[in-house]
């Protein structure tokens, strides 16, 4: 009895567009994109990583099974895929670091792409931005389904034009939107034809413990494995990694025991028989390309020389890859680089990676600048994977090329070349490129590229994770260890001395790093001078240039508060270059200058109020209709605000930084001339009393600008219910605010005239849930009567120290 979906795939010329990781093409037979489905398929583009395929452009040197190697393991992967009792499964493959995961998993998804199998892949990379993460994961996928099974294409799209906001929820909504209901969905749609028609169906993913964060790693394994179980999913999924804890806590739960089926790299899969196979293989290939190969005897190497390489292998296929590559080295003679390798003694006896660890000691003993090179690599490992500025809202978002020559040189203040020259003995451990032939400007997207640069093609590569986790194991690497603190140390130095870089990528990197650094690094004395000389309003402009995902100041947002908290916890050698008092002072010089445009303006003026309100702030779009600012000149001095503080960009998120401004902002001895007065509050809360207790008028809504996630497939229609929801909104917004404004103002006779006179809209108060309504309304009431029994007994001194403000509550 056949499963209902077999593995063959009915167009292999569409399979092709996957190998080669360029968007899908309409062939011959393949069902089209309906014509509102074309956005979805471009935002979904847009949203990919081309680098996780595992045929993608970064993998030019394949670690692909040798031929005739691992035979035993390949042949129970397919005989797995095509077990006629099942229609869905997962395989776990697991094994130490250098035991050939990867290299199973990259000859896997060969073999059964050309069989048009294969459905999708992710190949992740602990070093690689975009792919060390969960972001792009179901995105990728779900990409790569839609042209591998051509009757998923129209669903997805689909789904995606429909809730553009998708790629922002929980990876759990993704799989569901993306993959699992388009896949039923399609094959519902067959009907009749479920029994003839055939799909590729096995998902691969590799190096899932190289994704960032355990909770992330068994969340993904548990979501899978939940689509497989309760949806029936006709999908195989292979999953390849480390044994870890989270991993491998998620796989043995009972409740995968009827789909899961394990593989462990070990001594039962007869790995030496392979290892061995390998190293005749490769030596074969150097005895016959190699440019030196004319001096190379033909007996070489011995029997004897393979069985000891193998049994210093341990069953690790990265030790025997390393010493190939090593030996293989044009600069130098194969037979000469050999006998090296052979003559590292051993000293850990039976440790487990004692052979790998002496060899990769003899590699770092043997170049000429080890300091540089160890610089370079803690540069490689510690650096953080972040993103430049979009040249526009619709373009996808690039990587900083942080491990590319160019950007090293100028950012650790190296000349050019000093990279691809110090690094040039470790081309057996690291994939260098010229820097030459590797402009950083390659990475920029042309014109007519839909997804833009391809992550991770163009960088200095560390070829397998064991060196990273030799080089920050002190006790593996001795004196070759790479200190995290110390580097981040130098990175931060790295990062206060560029922000001013005419450097496009280390110009954004200084901007953005540079805190993060500073938190993680021990606060050396060239560290300290640094930031003595550090000059906080350049930073907070550079923030301007940064990305547009959530406003020009985000990072600014977020860093500033851990920046000043740091500053406190760490002990200075003199008091006089105590960096937080320093640093504050700074930071007020910068309000005073930006804050003089606020001030030119009453309405903007206004705005700076609502950053002194101490508990969580409504969206900020609510604002100018409390004001009363018609929606022609709400526009006008939004843009004001976008080019100076920003305040309508911060979200609840940002209430720490809020915090630090409405320090600043009711503090008259810090703010002088810009700080917050009673006379301030008693404007705003007119405004606001009557917007909340003139009738409302039929048929008039407030005329709220449409987010940036609806405009783009809702421009052209007018949005009467989102408006009357914010309207609603407005109102109990109103609500909340007006109490504090009132316990701020001074005795004014027009407020008391108004709020003697008027009352709240009873019409209103129907729209409203009745409990929020009810207590919102009390304490409204409660606050006018407190307001104008207190300026009938007499206006009271005013308070010192500004208004009588309580911290902001810490955001959710």
């Amino acid at each position: 009895m056949h499963s209902p979906i077999e593995l063959t795939h009915p167009h292999p010329q569409s399979s092709s567009i996957v190998r080669n990781g360029r968007s899908p093409q309409k062939v011959a037979g393949e069902q089209a994109v309906a014509p509102s489905g074309r956005r979805g398929t471009d935002t979904l583009e847009r949203r990919i990583a081309p680098g996780a395929f595992y045929n993608s452009g970064r993998k030019y040197d394949d670690p692909k099974c040798q031929p005739r190697t691992r035979n035993s393991i390949l042949t129970m992967i397919t005989n797995w895929l095509n077990d006629d009792r099942r229609d869905c499964g997962m395989l776990w493959i697991y094994g130490p670091g250098g035991s050939g995961k990867s290299s199973i998993a990259q000859s896997i998804s060969q073999f059964c792409d050309e069989r048009g199998w294969l459905a999708a892949s992710f190949f992740f990379a602990r070093a690689i931005v975009g792919l060390n993460t969960e972001k792009h994961f179901m995105a990728t996928i779900a990409h790569q389904i839609s042209v591998s099974i051509p009757d998923t294409r129209r669903y997805i799209a689909q789904a995606v034009e429909s809730d553009p906001s998708v790629f922002s929820g929980s990876l759990e909504t993704q799989l569901q939107v993306l993959i699992v209901n388009p896949l039923l969905q399609a094959y519902a749609a067959l009907g009749d034809k479920r029994g003839s028609k055939r799909w590729a169906r096995l998902i691969v993913i590799d190096g899932l413990d190289e994704c960032q964060g355990a909770n992330v790693q068994r969340y993904i394994v548990r979501i899978l494995s939940t689509a497989l179980i309760h949806r029936k999913v006709p999908l195989f999924i292979l999953v390849s990694s480390r044994p870890e804890p989270p991993i491998r806590d998620s796989f043995n739960s009972y409740d995968l025991r009827d789909i899961i089926y394990t593989i462990v790299l070990d001594e039962h899969y007869l790995p030496d028989s392979d290892i061995k196979r390998y190293f005749w293989t490769k030596f074969d290939q150097i005895k016959q390309t190699h440019p030196l190969r004319t001096y190379i005897p033909p007996t070489w190497p011995s029997t004897q020389i393979i069985q000891n390489l193998v049994q210093r292998a341990a069953g690790q296929f990265v030790y025997a890859s390393t010493v190939i590559k090593y030996v293989d080295s044009a600069q130098h003679r194969p037979v000469e680089r050999l006998d090296s390798v052979l003559r590292i003694a051993n000293p850990m006896g039976d440790i487990p990676f004692a052979e790998l660890d002496s060899l990769y000691r003899h590699i770092f003993a043997s170049v000429h600048n080890i300091k540089g090179v160890l610089r370079i690599l803690g540069a490689l490992l510690f650096a953080q994977r972040l993103y430049s500025k979009k040249t526009a809202p619709n373009d996808p978002e690039l990587p900083i090329p942080v491990t590319d020559p160019r950007f090293l040189e100028e950012l650790l203040s190296l000349n050019r070349g000093d990279v691809s020259f110090i690094l040039s003995d470790l081309h057996s451990i690291l994939s260098v490129p010229d820097s030459r032939r590797n402009p950083i400007a390659s990475q920029q997207p042309s014109p007519s590229s839909s997804t833009g640069p391809k992550s991770g093609e163009t960088g200095i590569r560390i070829l397998h994770s064991s060196l990273v986790d030799f080089l920050t194991d002190r006790s593996r690497a001795g004196r070759y260890f790479i200190n995290s603190v110390k580097v981040h140390a130098e990175l931060a130095r790295a990062c206060a001395r560029n922000l001013l870089s005419g450097h496009k990528y280390v110009h954004q990197y200084a901007g953005q790093a540079l805190v993060t650094h500073c938190r993680y690094s021990v606060l050396t004395h060239e560290l300290l001078t640094d930031l003595l000389n550090f000059d906080l309003a350049s930073w907070l402009t550079t923030c301007k240039t940064w990305n547009d995902g959530g406003g020009p100041f985000d990072q600014a947002w977020s860093e500033l508060p851990h920046l000043f908290s740091w500053f406190r916890t760490l002990t200075y050698p003199d008091p006089q270059k105590d960096l937080y008092d320093r640093h504050m002072h700074a930071w007020d010089q910068y309000l005073h200058s930006e804050l003089s445009k606020y001030f030119s303006d009453e309405y903007l003026t206004d705005l700076l109020t609502f950053v002194t309100y101490p508990h969580l702030l409504w969206d900020w779009l609510h604002v100018w209709p409390l004001l009363g600012v018609p929606v022609e000149e709400s526009v006008e001095k939004e843009e004001a605000d976008k080019r100076g503080l920003y305040l309508m960009g911060l979200k609840q998120i940002y209430d720490p930084y809020r915090h630090m401004m409405m320090q600043f902002l009711t503090d008259a001895a810090r703010a002088g001339r810009y700080a917050m007065t009673p006379a301030h509050y008693t404007r705003v809360a007119l405004r606001m009393a009557r917007y909340l207790f003139e009738p409302k008028k039929p048929g008039k809504l407030y005329q709220y600008k449409l987010p940036k996630e609806w405009t783009w497939y809702r421009q052209d229609h007018e949005d009467k219910i989102f408006r009357e929801k914010k309207t609603k909104e407005t109102f109990q917004a109103g609500l909340q605010y007006l109490p504090f404004y009132l316990d701020q103002s001074e005795c004014n006779d027009e407020l008391i005239a108004y709020l003697q006179k008027n009352q709240l809209d009873p019409i209103r108060a129907q729209e409203l849930p009745r409990l929020a309504w009810s207590e919102d309304k009390t304490k409204l009431e409660g606050a006018v009567k407190d307001y104008l029994k207190r300026c009938k007994d007499g206006p009271s001194e005013p308070r010192p120290g500004g208004p009588n403000l309580h911290p902001v509550a810490s955001p959710p």
